[in-house]
């Protein structure tokens, strides 16, 4: 089956990079929208609640269309229709068709990771490692939405901040329709021979409990600091440090570039030790950080919160491994799907978490609290877990 690996790679990346990009930007130009509409935080942030909800709820039937279509097909689907529903961002004028487009936006981030990390996981040697360059790309994806809104805001308005991706999303996906109509790139799904193994019948309920718990704790980690982080920084060290709003966004984009290129070292550890002691100690190392940040108010705040997203990143590879190993695949997508509905469904409630926290004290540092204890507790219950080495192994 003829397929350019290179083109993969590079259309798989770039997925992984915009995606997260459409998925974070918001949370940066929601502070100009502000400004420029003259309504409230909470409720502006809440326009983005279906479209949270959606970038998980769409992923099982994206992941359930990958594995009997086209992983490829959908990556390039999914291009096509972020584009098209960030322009439409750009162009809204009232809540309404703001909150109509974000929901749009949000169905569409759902494609990537069931249909992106099976299309990376079947067409790479070294997993761990291709699974950690690809996911570099997330963690960049979202520093790049930061920056690029903080700078788009900075020089023309909010509404650029939203157009100009969109069009760039729009050319990359006609870009990878063209390849795969000249065959360049495969559409048909491309199988690995690696991940035949599956564990004994009387440890799958066993397994599934904890991934499950896992994946949610740390999905509830990630989206409350993603979401939270400009706001806290904006608190907490604006009059001291008199930001502007691309500081801000600048700021946030460091945090997770940085913490993003963790993904490439953790995948590269992950081929070469076991996956449970990869993700226990990322597991232990947000939570204790998470209770340093609690009420820091200096530059000690930005540096722990770059160490908290390295830890929730440099992970990854090693639960998307575990996932891939307990799943027959036939079905990855789809098992990938039901993953990244429990990773993104907790982000409407996170949303709901983070619009209370601050209506009640201005604040979120109880949540960092609470969910650092929960995270130390979630570390003990994943040393339970019934798995002993790392997957290493060569795609078909």
């Amino acid at each position: 089956m003829e397929n350019d690996s290179k083109l993969t790679v590079t259309y798989a990346a770039l997925g992984h990079l915009l995606m997260h990009m459409f998925a974070a930007f918001y949370f940066v130009i929601v502070l100009a929208i502000e400004d420029d509409w003259k309504l409230s935080y909470d409720e502006l942030l809440n326009l983005w609640f279906l479209g949270s909800l959606l970038v998980g709820l769409g992923a099982l039937p994206a992941g359930w269309i990958s594995d009997r279509w086209s992983r490829s097909g959908m990556i390039a689907i999914m291009f096509i229709g972020l584009g098209i529903s960030s322009l439409l961002c750009g162009l809204s004028g009232n809540k309404v068709s703001l909150f109509i487009s974000l929901s749009l936006l949000g169905l569409f981030c759902a494609i990537y990771h069931p249909a992106g990390i099976s299309w990376v996981v079947n067409t790479s040697k070294e997993t761990g490692k291709a699974l950690g360059f690809n996911n570099i790309f997330g963690g960049v994806g979202i520093g790049l939405g930061a920056f690029f809104a903080g700078v788009l805001i900075e020089q023309f308005n909010w509404q650029a901040a939203f157009m100009l991706p969109g069009l760039i999303s729009l050319v990359v996906g006609l870009s990878l329709t063209y390849h795969l109509k000249s065959g360049k790139i495969s559409l048909k799904n491309i199988s690995s021979e690696q991940f035949k193994d599956n564990p004994e019948k009387n440890q799958m309920l066993k397994i599934a409990i904890i991934m499950l718990l896992s994946i949610t704790c740390l999905s509830f980690v990630y989206q409350i600091l993603q979401t939270s982080l400009p706001k806290a920084i904006d608190i907490r060290l604006t009059d001291s440090l008199d930001l502007s709003t691309s500081d801000i966004g600048y700021i946030v984009a460091a945090i997770y570039i940085v913490s993003g290129l963790m993904n490439y070292v953790g995948g590269i550890l992950t081929d070469k030790y076991s996956e449970k002691l990869i993700y226990s100690i990322g597991i232990v190392g947000q939570g204790l950080l998470l209770l340093l940040i609690v009420s820091l108010s200096n530059y000690w705040l930005i540096a722990i919160s770059l160490a908290i997203v390295a830890f929730n990143s440099s992970i990854l590879p090693a639960e998307n491994l575990l996932l891939a190993k307990f799943s027959p695949e036939k079905y990855q997508s789809l098992v990938y799907g039901i993953k990244f509905i429990v990773s993104f469904t907790v982000g409407p409630i996170a949303l709901i978490m983070i619009s209370r926290s601050y209506d009640l004290t201005g604040e979120f540092g109880v949540l960092y609290l609470a969910f650092g204890f929960v995270m130390i507790i979630m570390f003990l219950i994943v040393l339970t877990l019934p798995v002993k080495k790392a997957i290493t192994g060569t795609a078909g």
